[in-house]
């Protein structure tokens, strides 16, 4: 009689655990797009904290930065900044698919391992 308790208890035991490892393999793939969404707002607070340190260390940089956009004229400066934002977007997306191709061999290798104790 004990024995069999026993038994049963480790059963949902175990169904137990590979529901719990499901559901957090469910809440990983939903919340995968979040945080790449938040690495991507972290990355532009640290790029954007950077430049506002390097702003307020060399003012004349930003100084002379205005004046060469106005030297530029407002075309020719759109038009730079138009490349600048094409190089950013190949930049991006070669990023992106570098990170799938990588992503996919970390995830056949991790699914080759033994599921963890759920403790």
């Amino acid at each position: 009689m004990m024995r069999e308790r026993l038994l049963a208890l480790a059963e949902h035991r175990t169904r137990l655990a590979l529901r719990a490892e499901s559901e957090r393999a469910e809440l990983s793939a939903m919340l995968a797009p979040a945080d790449a969404a938040a690495a991507l707002a972290a990355s532009v607070a640290r790029v954007a904290s950077g430049l506002a340190e390097q702003a307020a260390r060399y003012p004349w940089i930003v100084v002379a930065g205005v004046a060469l956009l106005a030297a530029l004229r407002p075309r020719r400066a759109m038009s730079w900044l138009t490349r600048g934002y094409s190089m950013w977007r190949l930049y991006r997306g070669a990023q992106g698919v570098w990170q799938r191709f990588s992503g996919a061999r970390m995830h056949a290798a991790a699914r080759t391992e033994p599921p963890g104790q759920p403790w």
